[in-house]
């Protein structure tokens, strides 16, 4: 595979500048800022990636309408680790390798970000519970499970012959342990791509699913389908600039059709939004020491090399990089920062919430619900209990605002490490006491870091002294930091105006002896390596594509989303 391919053309500004500030437009009505046809061409072309010397690009200035509601911070005190945890977040096994094999060869890894195949394929896993296996007075289980557009029948044994599909599974593979995956597909039209359509139900044994599927059903015209109940094919039409992916949908209550579609249209964009914010570490921490500071501090930019822009704020751009959110680098904040999101990954797969299940509530109609009293656009106020109001099924900005949402509170009843050298946990929360002046003692002030402008103060403030007052350390505690940094750089990835990172390039450690190589490529890749492969999008790289249990006979299109710039810069 040669690593510096290119597909897709420049942004059209013109489409740039009809995107309003605020909502979107483009984006919340599911358009492409590509046209169609571009996303598969390209495939033969080869030549190194520009480097950043051209104009810049305009880029939406993403600023959140949604505000929040606290939980009770009972419970939300600094704590002493215990003899069982760990903080320790090794950068991802091969990762460091793969780059390091890059530089050897007189490449120059960055981060390629390929939506190509945006809104064309989706994977739903749906776990059974026990409580959902039926178990006859004759010592025959099955399970009949409601998979939105249809109902299936999964036994150890072929039924009286009802009306819903049967998947027979082997007696090895208990009923509590099987994961359906729902594959669903859309065909271009000449006018975009066509309706989100089931077309496969898969089921694997949860205990080892790189095993593959134990059954399969294809579906096609003969299976009677509930469409206007399938809020999971809506929510991809919704989304429809989300790559193929892998995903879990938390439990919901109280929605309508509309409400479940655009819920479950934000958990996919933020599942997208925190899976590229997550890449970005990881390169971080499986570059040289020495390069860290650099990359955190580097901007990205669109695919032929254009910074972004906003005639909005001068924030765009700058926006890109992770020092934006989180202030300058320090080795424990990136730390713990990736540890943050990946537990944070683990909420978003496997649901759990110390001990409780994660679930969502739409639209709550107690008169004393905070939706109803201060009227936020959600809240997280009991623990694992999510709840949606009104504001964010009517905000215009469903592309950002509400994945900004979901991703915020789900960070609540979080701890991170306070530093690698003190065995404490602190919680990230909304609220903090920050003070200013030479000592750090002066205007105190106790406020929620919500929003852009006090997300900037957290990871920017400077004394006279040139010290932070400890701001620093209370961004990398801050829920929105992280669900603005998320939100954002994933909207610009979805959209298309971030699909390079970064642009500029670290300075080589060593000139001597340095030789560079115009066409430096890509080392082959023929097995996953094991940083490529994490078990709980079960999505994994192999041989350069992307591979999706069950999708397409196993394969779907995608890259390693890591190049190599050749030659010098």
């Amino acid at each position: 595979m040669s690593a510096t391919h290119r597909r897709g053309g420049v942004v059209d500004h013109r489409l740039v500048r009809s995107l309003a500030p605020l909502c979107l437009a483009l984006a919340c009505s599911g358009v492409d800022v590509y046209d169609t046809h571009e996303h598969g061409e390209g495939e033969g072309e080869t030549e190194s990636l520009p480097l950043p010397s051209g104009p810049a690009i305009e880029a939406p200035y993403l600023v959140g309408d949604l505000a929040c509601a606290e939980p009770s911070l009972v419970g939300a005190a600094e704590r002493d680790l215990s003899p069982d945890e760990s903080t320790e977040l090794p950068a991802p096994a091969g990762l460091p390798e793969l780059l390091a094999d890059i530089r050897a060869r007189g490449g120059r890894p960055v981060l390629r970000f390929d939506t190509h195949a945006a809104g064309r394929l989706l994977n739903v896993r749906v776990p059974v519970r026990s409580h959902q296996v039926h178990r006859s007075v004759d010592g025959v289980s099955d399970v009949s499970l409601d998979l939105g557009a249809l109902t299936v029948r999964l036994a150890h044994a072929p039924g009286a012959g009802g009306l819903a599909p049967e998947l027979v599974l082997p007696t090895t593979l208990p009923l509590d342990q099987v994961v359906v995956l729902k594959t669903y597909a859309r065909e271009p039209t000449p006018d975009g791509l066509g309706r989100a359509a089931l077309t496969m139900v898969s089921v694997f044994d949860r205990r080892d699913e790189a095993a593959g599927p134990v059954a399969a059903l294809a579906i096609d015209d003969q299976v009677p389908q509930a469409r206007e109940a399938d809020c999971d094919a809506l929510a991809y039409e919704l989304a429809a600039e989300v790559p193929p992916v892998a995903v879990s949908f938390p439990p919901l209550s109280s929605c309508t059709v509309d409400e479940c579609a655009k819920t479950r249209a934000a958990w996919l964009r933020a599942n997208h939004d925190l899976f590229r914010v997550r890449q970005m570490l990881d390169f971080v921490a499986s570059s040289p020491p020495g390069d860290r500071a650099f990359l955190w501090a580097a901007q990205g930019g669109s695919e032929s090399g254009e910074r972004l822009m906003s005639y909005e704020s001068d924030d765009v751009g700058p926006n890109t990089a992770l020092e934006f959110y989180f202030g300058p680098y320090a080795e424990y904040r990136l730390q713990a920062i990736r540890l943050a999101y990946s537990r944070l990954w683990q909420i978003f797969h496997d649901h759990e919430m110390g001990g409780l299940t994660l679930d969502i509530e739409c639209t709550p109609d107690g008169p004393g619900d905070i939706c109803n009293t201060t009227r936020p656009g959600g809240h997280h106020a009991v623990k694992s209990n999510m709840k949606l109001c009104d504001k964010a099924y009517s905000t215009p900005s469903q592309a950002f605002d509400v994945p900004r949402l979901v991703l915020h509170e789900s960070m609540h009843h979080m701890f991170v490490p306070w530093k690698n050298t003190v065995g404490r946990l602190s919680p990230i929360m909304d609220t903090h006491t920050h003070g200013h002046g030479g000592l750090c003692t002066s205007k105190l002030i106790t406020d929620k870091g919500y929003g852009l402008k006090k997300i900037k103060h957290l990871a920017s403030y400077e004394n006279d002294r040139g010290g932070d007052c400890w701001h620093n350390n209370f961004a990398f505690r801050n829920n929105d930091t992280y669900a603005y940094a998320a939100a954002t750089l994933g909207t610009y990835i979805r959209f298309g105006y971030l699909a390079r990172w970064p642009l500029e390039l670290p300075p080589r450690e060593s000139e001597e002896g340095y030789h560079p190589d115009p066409e430096c490529g890509m080392p082959g890749v023929t097995t996953p390596p094991p940083g490529f492969s994490d078990p709980l999008s079960k999505c994994y790289k192999s041989g350069g594509v992307l591979v999706c249990p069950g999708a397409n006979g196993g394969l779907s299109p995608g890259d390693l989303d890591i190049a190599a710039v050749c030659g010098d810069p």
